[in-house]
């Protein structure tokens, strides 16, 4: 363990500025190996079931860029001081605030590897079916298992195994997205696709309300990638190079991948006139024998990586926040939590629900960490309170927790609930129309928190005696 070891220090450790090996292309290639996992077909799909081409395209580019613009500007802390952003957190939710948070934070995250789990599972069984031997849909959810084990397995051997299966991951999920786009445009050109009519195109009664719900869904989706916004930025030289990096990697790069899921949701529904966001359904439908089982092939080895990937990273990630806890223990406990959710199987049937909860919890504290960082705190913090040397007490607050930004936290998220029903999907209020549900959460926890600030109490309850970081 003792790389693990070396990563989880060196999370918790600042970096200093001759100790940063990122460029900017190496940071587009860092998030964009996260960007293009088959996860991004699901959300593809489900845009594609309201909007068509054109309206799907600009409506995902626009709306992952726009919303980048103002996410990224967290990562300047992690690259301006060598921090994990789950360290600055400490200052913003309080010590055992941010504890709190970070377990619901992951434990949510899970939902995309329960999906994963489930895509791997669908290319087994239909690369069984191709080999001439059904298996039982009963199967899948112990199918779908196997990922996670082989996945734990990986993660567990450390960071070089885990490294190793990045350099598998990344080529295969890439060649994959190449041969659904050459299956789809042999078939369809941009003027046939542009003309297709989504399935559920009137669901929502106008189209307006239709895009601002893909929207609402974009950001969510987004703001999903908060929790490793601070793994690679600090590692980064510049802020410029952090900034812009992480915006083409994750945003970009990802809207990317994402428009292919509804390029070929748009192109199944055409040709066959079944609604599916499955990508191995795609494959086999609009690839052929040939390339549908290649593809099949590379699905269930770059999503057991995938798997592999997330265990590990989110592991180290519990240990940089919560050092004493053992990493073989974290790993399976994070493992034991995915396999509930595949047991489960509620994630992909409920997708738009468990956007909803992303979007409500990580919105309200993206937006928190612009606030106090950049107006309450006017970008200086105090690493000593971070790090509680020589037992500085500045960022236990109460208890352990930072009480305005808690309750601006619970208040963004019940304004989210107020504009937006996530159970059934669909907008309480007409503020939903212009502002999305996330929009509105962000705005209010943030507006909240800047306004508490401004009292004098509250003011110095939150800036204290820091002793500012240098």
């Amino acid at each position: 363990m003792k790389n693990v070891d070396r990563d989880v220090y060196y999370g918790i450790m600042p970096l200093l500025k001759h100790e940063r090996i990122y460029s900017y292309w190496d940071i587009v290639l860092a998030t964009g190996a996260w960007a293009i996992a088959t996860w991004c077909y699901v959300q593809g799909g489900t845009i594609a079931s309201l909007l068509g081409f054109k309206e799907a395209i600009t409506g995902t580019m626009f709306g992952m860029v726009l919303a980048g613009i103002i996410i990224y500007l967290c990562v300047i802390i992690p690259t301006r001081n060598g921090i994990d952003i789950w360290l600055y957190l400490r200052a913003l939710l309080g010590h055992l605030g941010v504890s709190i948070f970070a377990i619901i934070y992951i434990a949510g995250q899970f939902g995309y590897y329960s999906i994963n789990a489930e895509i791997y599972a669908n290319s087994v069984m239909r690369l069984s079916d191709a080999a001439g031997f059904s298996i039982s849909s009963v199967w899948k959810p112990l199918i779908a298992i196997t990922c996670i084990i082989f996945g734990t397995m990986i993660a567990l051997r450390g960071p070089i195994a885990v490294r190793t299966s990045t350099r598998i991951m990344v080529p295969s999920l890439l060649l994959v997205g190449v041969i659904i786009l050459i299956s789809v445009f042999s078939q369809f050109s941009i003027a046939d696709l542009a003309a297709i009519t989504p399935p559920d195109e009137g669901a929502y009664g106008d189209r307006h309300t239709s895009y601002m719900l893909v929207m609402e869904w974009n950001i969510a989706y987004i703001l999903a990638w908060f929790g490793a916004l601070g793994v690679f930025a600090r590692l980064v030289k510049t802020e410029r190079s952090s900034y812009w990096g992480h915006m083409t990697g994750f945003s970009v790069i990802m809207a990317g991948f994402i428009c292919i899921g509804v390029i070929t949701t748009l192109a199944m529904y055409a040709s066959t006139g079944v609604v599916t966001d499955d990508p191995t359904e795609w494959l086999i439908e609009l690839g052929g024998p040939g390339f549908g089982l290649i593809s099949l092939i590379f699905i269930v080895i770059a999503n057991v990586t995938t798997q592999a990937v997330g265990l590990y990273s989110f592991a180290v990630s519990s240990k940089v926040i919560m050092p004493k806890l053992k990493f073989k223990t974290v790993t399976y406990f994070w493992a034991g939590w995915v396999t509930l959710l595949i047991l489960w199987g509620g994630i992909w049937t409920y997708y738009e629900t468990f956007l909803a909860v992303i979007g409500a919890t990580a919105g309200s504290v993206v937006a928190l960490v612009i606030a106090d960082f950049y107006i309450v705190r006017k970008q200086r913090f105090s690493m000593r309170g971070l790090y509680k040397v020589n037992g500085d007490q500045t960022y236990t607050y109460t208890g352990g927790f930072n009480i305005p930004a808690w309750v601006s936290f619970f208040v963004g998220i019940i304004c989210y609930f107020l504009v937006y029903d996530p159970i059934n999907a669909v907008p309480r209020s007409d503020i939903f129309l212009y502002t999305t549900a996330t929009g509105l959460t962000m705005f209010v926890s943030a507006a909240l928190y800047i306004i508490l600030s401004k009292f004098t109490r509250i003011k110095n309850y939150l800036i204290k005696t820091e002793k500012t970081n240098k």
